[in-house]
């Protein structure tokens, strides 16, 4: 699909599914504003844009985003706001009486920073008599979205940069994004509006409307502009933006501010103009004797007549009913290129004349149109010379109404004409070069708006990098606190195994057989005299249960069902079975012991012998001492 076509496509898209209709917009504006679009998703083509929006009904909020750049602030171009304020409204608002109605008319208002600007400079000049006057401002924009931001009134400090601060104070509130005050709200009514195709306000007294025809083609212009000129009420103050200058010589404006844009309605005297008077020679009605009066002081200053034809610069022809020349000055033989000669008394089609200007002769013999009196344009070559003469040619009536002759006009329009085709390029320069100060101002709009929008995305940049250095140091501060732990884990590590060192030497000290039991009822430590006790040649199997050890069946339930300090006395003993290899056979007094931590529960398992103490090498066990006792 070829890419006008696609772009007409969308664009028809735009106004069928969201009610934008963009055709009286700048064809290059809007293939930039797509491109655009179109370069951040990475697309090559309209055709392929059309088909990725069909995929994504909600990609024409993203366009139309891109599209419709809003960039405004209150008092935008602060010294045009200015003269407003005190050389263009003071007289015409000191008119108004209490009661009077003003009426103001903010079109393309974009989020509302204008309008409510126009509306606090009202509120200053009226101060406590505002409530006097009916002051009505209409705010009006294609954007429905930013008609909800302009609604709300809220904006962030930068949009009120150019606003003095007694007024921030006084017309703004709140923290974080300021917002207007009800007294200003209440004198803007916001609404969705179409320039082009929507009815004009009427009877505005303010119209501001800036910086928004550099964005349509002329005729768009043109056609906005015959609304606006019929919006305002006679003697209305039209505002436009500095790049505007669509009325520099508009007969329905007045200029009150060349610089700053400031115009100020006309009321043309007129709706139509008068039709030329035609040049018409006839003789009054008048009795014989004045005709012969007349005729008498025709004849008697004819030489005077002749001497006017001659100062003429306008070539003159005076031609009889048949064709004879009657009258001529010099000017029309030198703007025919023809040496001076007497041509009185002779047919006109007997001269050079007739040769010189085949249009001239066409019209005299008839064959031209049809209409008795003419004006026409003849280029007619003098030597190296290309001359274009403007001839007019009017019939001459007698007193009966009878055509009696014939006068020709001719006059040399060669400079007019370069002057013309002078001042039509100089007009189609100026409207290019106005062209390209809108596409210029468009440019600026855009790249302004891609400023801030690369602000932002700085802003975001650098609150993340904050974040992440934050991040760091709190990681950084973590890592230290792992460190410092991990040191006082070793520290704590090399403490418990000289502790486990020494427990475990300890109990291989003991002189007696001992086995720790942990929670789970496994034995998970022997010494060496229990070793010794039950014949291992090698070091037993860890974590045997306390039910494989060689007690009777009613000492094993006791020692895993009791999870307390328990003393059993000659418990039966037999060293021999299938878990053990020891050879002892007898009896042993038990000492079960309970040792509870915060986190496990362990038992300690000790074997005497019940009589006097032995040699546990001769596999007898030592008594206990005389101090235990059974709990």
């Amino acid at each position: 699909m070829a890419p006008d076509v696609s772009l007409k496509d969308l664009l028809q898209e735009l106004a069928e599914n969201r009610g934008f209709d963009f055709r009286g917009y700048k064809r290059t504006t809007l293939e930039r504003r797509f491109r655009k679009r179109m370069f951040q998703l990475n697309i090559g083509s309209y055709a392929e844009y059309s088909k990725y929006i069909r995929q994504k009904p909600d990609e024409l909020n993203q366009l139309l985003n891109t599209i419709l750049i809003n960039v405004t602030e209150f008092l935008r171009d602060q010294p045009a706001w200015e003269v407003l304020r005190s050389e263009v409204l003071p007289p015409m608002l000191k008119q108004l009486k209490p009661g009077a109605a003003f009426r103001v008319w903010s079109a393309g208002c974009a989020s509302g920073e204008e309008a409510y600007s126009v509306a606090i400079i009202l509120a200053e000049f009226f101060g406590a008599r505002l409530s006097e006057f009916d002051i009505k401002i209409y705010a009006t924009d294609i954007d429905e979205e930013s008609l909800a931001i302009a609604r709300r009134g809220e904006y962030a400090a930068d949009a009120l940069r150019h606003i003095r601060a007694s007024w921030r104070e006084k017309y703004f509130g709140g923290r974080g994004p300021l917002r207007i005050n009800r007294e200003i709200r209440r004198m803007v009514i916001f609404g969705r509006s179409n320039l082009i195709h929507d009815a004009p306000i009427s009877h505005v007294n303010l119209l501001v409307c800036r910086n928004l025809l550099i964005y349509f083609d002329s005729d768009s212009q043109k056609q906005i502009l015959t609304r606006l000129h019929y919006a305002l009420d006679p003697g209305g103050i039209l505002f436009l933006g500095k790049s505007e200058s669509q009325l520099a010589n508009s007969p329905l404006f007045r200029r009150v501010n060349s610089r700053w844009r400031i115009f100020q309605r006309l009321v043309p005297a007129a709706l139509g103009e008068r039709p030329e008077s035609e040049l018409q020679s006839t003789e009054d009605d008048h009795d014989a004797a004045e005709m012969l009066q007349i005729r008498r002081e025709l004849d008697a200053t004819q030489s005077r007549n002749r001497f006017l034809l001659e100062s003429l610069r306008v070539g003159v022809l005076v031609l009889s009913s048949d064709g004879t020349i009657e009258h001529n000055n010099n000017a029309i033989l030198t703007l025919y290129g023809l040496p001076p000669s007497n041509l009185l008394g002779r047919r006109v089609q007997d001269t050079d004349l007739f040769n010189r200007s085949p249009e001239l002769m066409q019209h005299l013999q008839g064959t031209g149109p049809k209409n008795e009196s003419a004006r026409f344009q003849a280029h007619v070559r003098v030597g190296t010379e290309d001359r274009l003469l403007e001839i007019n040619i009017r019939p001459i009536f007698n007193d009966r109404g009878e055509r009696s002759g014939t006068v020709i006009y001719c006059d040399d329009v060669t400079f007019e004409e370069r002057l013309q085709t002078t001042v039509e390029e100089l007009q189609s320069t100026s409207e290019e070069l106005q062209s390209a100060n809108e596409e210029l101002e468009t440019t600026n709009e855009e790249l302004q708006s891609a400023n801030e929008e690369l602000e932002t995305t700085n802003e975001e940049l650098q609150s993340t990098n904050e974040e992440l250095e934050t991040t760091n140091e709190e990681l950084q501060s973590l890592n230290e606190e792992l460190e410092t732990t991990n040191q006082e884990l070793e520290e704590r590590t090399k403490e418990l195994d000289q502790v486990n060192n020494v427990y475990a030497q300890t109990l291989e000290k003991v002189r007696v057989p001992v086995m720790l039991v942990n929670e789970e009822g496994r034995i998970n430590f022997w010494n060496t005299m229990a070793i010794r006790l039950f014949g291992f040649k090698n070091k037993p199997p860890i974590e045997l249960s306390l039910e494989q050890l060689p007690f009777s069946e009613d000492v094993r339930n006791l020692l895993v069902r009791r999870h307390r300090t328990v003393l059993i006395k000659q418990a039966p003993v037999v060293a021999k079975n299938q878990f053990l290899g020891g050879k002892y056979n007898g009896s042993a007094d038990i000492h079960f012991s309970v040792i509870s931590t915060e986190d496990k529960e362990l038992s300690v398992l000790i074997l005497f012998e019940p009589s006097g103490p032995e040699s546990i090498d001769g596999n007898k066990l030592p008594k206990r001492s005389p101090a235990s006792k059974g709990k």
